[in-house]
């Protein structure tokens, strides 16, 4: 299947891949476009040229997307926004569905394989990792999760936004850490070294969202903001009595 995926929790990311999964193996993926900036602040002016790129690109032109994945958060209102909003308008455009992956998944995901890479597959399998993502106001996003076969992941705790040294509350000092949050916050976190440090990942969120629907499960593009956007529409002025 041809997939787009699209991720804006923080800079933006976007790639086109063709995706094949097969009972009892890892997905295999083969990027045949992508796109990236790291602006946190530019997503709306730079995924429509992104897009049109990725779409034009001869690789990607000789057939039909068959999906589009899109990161749901936790991240900024804006950005977020941005991403999806771009997502369902492809989806409703070409006819094809719009599936959500959370972004701590697709950077959990993401983790574990590097960890894989750098200790094995058994290593992995064992491990308990926090990811953690810039929520701004000196605040991450966080949730802890173990490994889910080769392509998924298991969340432990609920995503959460709070301050950087609360992450590991009820997980343990043992996890180990992940993401673009657990970077910025080194200091406050002991150091600690960090896997996969970003704060989302296309190709993972589209070996996430295989797996997930390869087991009939649901995979809903509503936003996780988990708290309220910073700018809010004016409220009608109090009449004084």
């Amino acid at each position: 299947m041809r997939i787009l995926s699209i991720d804006s929790s923080l800079g933006t990311q976007l790639l086109v891949c063709d995706a094949v999964r097969r009972a009892g193996a890892p997905v295999s993926l083969r990027v045949l476009a992508s796109a990236q900036q790291p602006d946190p602040r530019r997503h709306a002016e730079s995924l429509g040229p992104m897009l049109a790129r990725a779409l034009a690109d001869p690789a990607v032109a000789d057939a039909p997307l068959g999906a589009v994945v899109a990161a749901t958060g936790p991240a900024p209102f804006t950005g977020l926004r941005a991403g999806l909003v771009t997502a369902r308008t492809v989806g409703r455009a070409r006819g094809i569905p719009v599936y959500g992956v959370p972004s701590l998944d697709a950077v959990a995901r993401a983790a574990f394989d590097e960890l894989a890479q750098e200790r094995g597959q058994e290593a992995a399998a064992g491990a308990t990792i926090i990811v953690l993502t810039d929520a701004r106001r000196r605040e991450v996003y966080s949730a802890a999760y173990r490994a889910r076969g080769a392509d998924d992941v298991e969340r432990l705790t609920d995503l959460r936004v709070g301050a950087p040294d609360r992450a590991r509350e009820g997980v343990g000092e043992r996890a180990l850490l992940a993401g673009s949050g657990a970077r910025q916050y080194a200091s406050v976190l002991g150091d600690a070294p960090v896997l996969a440090a970003a704060s989302g990942d296309g190709a993972t969120q589209v070996r996430i969202a295989l797996a997930r629907l390869a087991r009939g499960e649901e995979l809903g593009t509503e936003p996780l903001y988990l708290r309220h956007a910073d700018v809010q529409a004016p409220r009608p002025r109090k009449r004084v009595q």
